[in-house]
């Protein structure tokens, strides 16, 4: 039995939704961020249990890449950032997934990286209907 978090994630994603789901791309699913420290964080996950991007195929990096930069465009567009900050690690949550991070020059420490303050993440859960605004704003902008 797998034990991904990220793969139980999507199961259940498939099975039986997921609020934070913003859009359905051929390789990967985006969502909106557990948190929104930074206004318009995202996540996407690979929609196969692959652990690391050289282990795929030249095309299907590109295709990723391309999805990648969609969702990136899609959330600039929408929230306006300073600056955007990807990050593809998979040490704890070994599936490609990117955390997609806007980062604001209101933030006091916005030339950090995005993990400085990530103690306080959890004090920045939104609200349903928040979270549908967001969702929302950031499928308009796909299009």
């Amino acid at each position: 039995m797998n034990q991904c978090t990220i793969c139980k994630r999507l199961d259940l994603l498939k099975s039986a939704g997921d609020t934070a789901m913003i859009y359905e791309f051929p390789h990967s699913y985006l969502l909106l961020g557990n948190h929104q420290y930074f206004p318009g964080y995202c996540v996407l996950y690979y929609k196969q249990h692959v652990r690391e991007l050289h282990e795929l195929s030249p095309e299907i990096q590109a295709a990723l890449s391309k999805e990648l930069m969609q969702a990136t465009t899609a959330i600039v567009r929408a929230f306006n950032p300073w600056k955007m900050n990807h990050a593809c690690l998979g040490n704890r949550d070994q599936h490609i997934h990117w955390h997609i991070m806007p980062r604001y020059e209101s933030e006091a420490d916005h030339q950090m990286h995005p993990w400085t303050h990530a103690d306080e993440f959890d004090s920045c859960l939104i609200s349903p209907e928040q979270q549908r605004e967001a969702i929302e704003l950031i499928r308009f902008h796909l299009q």
